[in-house]
């Protein structure tokens, strides 16, 4: 075994054995709280929302410390069908976690007692993880899939050509209003093209989001995610399903390894976002940065992925930064089906 694939293979092996560590009776620990984005002082969720009030004068309603996105997300990230013992152990308990956060044919962020809405990020990102590991019948997937094309409608009645918002018309009170963000058109668009969804299209919704991701695929951050790289990922991952995104994303992630961001989840998304975007160059090296940057414990270290809106309150965590990194070295060609 050539050298760099025996250390690859070493650390996805600490990687998952430091998940599988991490397994409690609900899953996953959920994210990490905090006010900066290195996630130095954690918070409680009251702590948390103290803060907000103190700071910011901004009352989130509830405290923010039992997050069920990074659970989504693991889904999303390990491999189906694996050969390792831990890994489908994983798999199964995500599973189960995720489930909880499920109302309906939609997924919420936060558990179903806090007073927040529903959210189209959270419900496309479960959906690829549970069709990922055969989790959901394809009648429900499609369901799922008008129920996000809907979410900009009132009472989600008639098509229109509007990106999907973050939250469905019908939950958008104040002072959450149709809100957007590229980050989460672009994991609503790759939803809608899984097995099972793609009979809900075409439709004007996913015509105009495609267009909406195509436009602010150059930015930097977004509403909810504070790192160019979560944007980059996530485009190029959606770009993986529509072939119309896969030229600006390759320019977008070409001209951001120059130079290569230095924190480890940032540098994960990227070598995943190279990946989708079928970026030639670079992407043996960043696997051998990330190898590197491995701490003792199989873990990586906490990083914001995700953000409180545009209220500084960023959540991450070692295992959802393993999470990402375990995918960046274990590069998956030919499995997203155009």
């Amino acid at each position: 075994m050539p050298a760099d694939e025996a250390a690859r293979d070493a650390a996805v092996q600490r990687a998952l054995a430091f998940l599988h560590r991490a397994l409690g009776p609900d899953g996953l620990p959920p994210a990490l709280v905090a006010a900066d984005r290195d996630l130095r002082a954690p918070l409680t969720g009251i702590e948390a929302r103290r803060y907000l009030f103190a700071a910011h004068g901004a009352d989130l309603g509830f405290e923010p410390d039992h997050e069920g996105f990074s659970a989504m997300w693991g889904l999303a990230l390990l491999a189906p069908d694996s050969d390792r013992s831990e890994e489908r152990e994983l798999v199964a308990a995500l599973a189960r976690q995720v489930e909880r956060y499920r109302a309906g044919h939609r997924y919420r962020c936060f558990p179903l007692g806090a007073p927040f809405p529903a959210d189209t990020d959270s419900t496309a990102v479960a959906l690829g993880g549970l069709v990922r590991h055969g989790l959901v019948a394809p009648h429900r997937t499609a369901a799922v899939a008008r129920e996000l094309l809907g979410a900009g409608q009132p009472n989600g009645l008639g098509p229109a050509a509007v990106p999907v918002p973050v939250y469905w018309h019908d939950e958008a009170a104040p002072p959450h209003g149709l809100r957007y963000d590229a980050v989460a058109a672009a994991n609503v668009l790759h939803a809608l093209r899984l097995p099972g969804a793609r009979a809900t299209l075409p439709h004007p919704a996913a015509e105009a989001t495609l267009r909406y991701v195509r436009r602010e695929v150059h930015g930097s951050t977004t509403r909810y995610y504070p790192s160019p790289e979560a944007l980059f990922h996530s485009a190029a991952r959606a770009a993986a399903v529509h072939t119309a995104l896969l030229g600006p994303v390759r320019r977008a992630v070409v001209a951001r390894a120059r130079p290569l961001p230095p924190a480890p989840l940032d540098l994960a998304l990227l070598t995943i976002a190279a990946e989708y975007a079928e970026v030639p160059d670079g992407r043996p090296e960043y696997r051998r940065r990330l190898i590197g940057a491995q701490r003792a414990d199989g873990s990586w270290p906490a990083r914001a992925y995700f953000r409180a809106g545009r209220l500084p309150l960023y959540f991450g965590s070692p295992h959802l930064s393993t999470l990402f990194a375990l995918r960046a070295l274990r590069p998956e060609q030919g499995r997203e089906p155009r």
